[in-house]
């Protein structure tokens, strides 16, 4: 795999930093009009920078879970090298399921955003709640496709609940 390519968390990942550093640029604007809005500027820092370390984090399960199915390193026996892609694979859904639970914090925190800010600045934060959760979904079909074996796995639900956590706390209308 070229050492320039991503996937989908990746860009996942970036999407949930630049929605995160939005919602922290107008809970700035916010200023006097809402007094938490300092507090909820650095949130929204500390969660632009956790989507970056999770991406991180996320690029290298990814890039692992491609060169094991790939067959870049075969074990000795078939057998041996399907529990290492069991494991691979299960690795590489624990970063989309992180990244989808910081992507369901950013839309809560946009949507409190938006409820406090002026016009401009809420008309901002919604736009940021409404692709944090775009991401979050797209993150929840990641884990899925990561667990393809395992439907009742846990993580799975816990990703689904991220989404609907960030639905539930969208602007009306949105």
């Amino acid at each position: 795999m070229p050492e320039d390519s991503h996937g989908a968390g990746a860009l996942a990942a970036m999407t949930i930093a630049l929605a995160a550093r939005l919602v922290a640029d107008t809970a700035l604007r916010s200023g006097a009009e809402w007094e938490a809005a300092p507090e909820a500027r650095t949130r929204g820092l500390a969660l632009a920078r956790s989507a970056v370390a999770l991406g991180a984090i996320n690029e290298q399960a990814y890039r692992g879970a491609i060169a094991a199915m790939a067959g870049e390193a075969p074990p000795p026996s078939s057998e041996l090298r399907e529990e290492l892609l069991g494991d691979m694979l299960d690795r590489a859904a624990e970063a989309p399921l992180a990244l989808a639970r910081t992507a369901a914090d950013v839309a809560v925190l946009a949507a409190e955003v938006a409820r406090h800010g002026p016009a401009q600045a809420a008309a901002d934060a919604a736009g940021a709640a409404v692709i944090a959760t775009g991401a979050a979904r797209a993150l929840t079909h990641l884990v899925s496709v990561n667990l393809v074996t395992r439907d009742d796995d846990p993580r799975l639900y816990q990703a689904r609940r991220e989404v609907s956590r960030a639905v539930a706390a969208l602007p009306k209308g949105l």
